[in-house]
């Protein structure tokens, strides 16, 4: 059974979350997160930690990866425990698509808030050719 509740909580949540992004606000995006979250990108370790989570996103930027969007395909749960199920887009400064794939994010609630618990993502994009 849907819980409307939740998926808006998420969807709301998601807002924030892209405005924080694209301030490059990262004390905004790791305050979305449980202090026991973890963030699992690919080719890399999990990143937990406020400094981990911070220095990721920083990462992501330097990159010149400024803005993110994020697309909800799912949206449900039950008791303190919700998930998400989307796809995501980066791009640069300039609007062109840097990277595309896909996430699952397992929602917390924490003090009556939804909070990102688990966050994993990874492309769509082959990955780059071997350096030679």
């Amino acid at each position: 059974m849907k819980s409307k509740t939740i998926h808006n909580a998420i969807l709301a949540t998601e807002k924030v979350f892209m405005a924080a992004y694209k301030r490059h606000d990262a004390k905004a995006l790791v305050a979305l997160y449980t202090k026991d979250a973890k963030i699992m990108p690919p080719n890399t370790k999990a990143v937990s930690g406020a400094k981990g989570m911070a220095a990721l996103f920083k990462s992501f930027w330097e990159a010149g990866d400024t803005k993110i969007k994020l697309t909800t395909a799912e949206a449900d749960g039950s008791g303190d425990y919700g998930f998400e199920v989307g796809k995501y887009a980066l791009s640069n400064d300039a609007g062109k698509v840097t990277d595309s794939g896909k996430y699952i994010v397992v929602w917390k609630k924490v003090g009556g808030r939804w909070m990102l618990y688990r966050d994993i993502f990874n492309s769509d994009l082959p990955p780059p050719p071997p350096a030679a």
